[in-house]
C-alpha cells in the first residue's frame, strides 16, 4: 500500500485505537456497575459504545476515495464486520438502559 490507502490505513489504525479504549473503557464500568451507580454510569458506557461506532465509521470514510484494491476490500470488510458486533454491543447496553439496575441482579461478568 502507498500514497493515499497508507494514509487512510494510518488514519483507521488510529480511530481503531480510539475505538478499542472507548470499549475497554465500557467493559470497565460494566464489570464494576452496581445498583447504586447505576443511574450515573449507564449513561458513559452508552456514549463510549456510541463514540467506538464513530471511530469505526470514520475509519471506513477514510477509504471512500482511495483506489478499491484488494487489502483495502479487505479493511473494509474486516471494519464492516467490528461495526457490526459493535453495534450490537450498543443494542445490549440499551436494553440494559432501559431495564434498570435490577437487571444487575443475576448478571455476571
Amino acid at each position: 500500500m502507498r500514497g493515499r490507502n497508507r494514509i487512510a490505513l494510518s488514519d483507521c489504525i488510529d480511530c481503531f485505537q480510539d475505538a478499542i479504549d472507548n470499549l475497554h473503557d465500557s467493559l470497565n464500568v460494566l464489570r464494576s456497575l452496581t445498583g447504586k451507580t447505576f443511574g450515573s454510569k449507564i449513561g458513559d458506557i452508552t456514549t463510549w459504545v456510541s463514540g467506538a461506532l464513530t471511530d469505526q465509521d470514520t475509519c471506513l470514510d477514510g477509504f471512500d476515495s482511495v483506489q478499491n484494491i484488494r487489502q483495502v476490500t479487505l479493511v473494509q470488510n474486516l471494519v464492516t464486520y467490528v461495526t457490526y458486533v459493535t453495534s450490537n454491543a450498543l443494542a445490549l447496553v440499551s436494553k440494559l438502559a432501559t431495564t434498570g439496575p435490577e437487571s444487575l441482579i443475576n448478571l455476571r461478568w
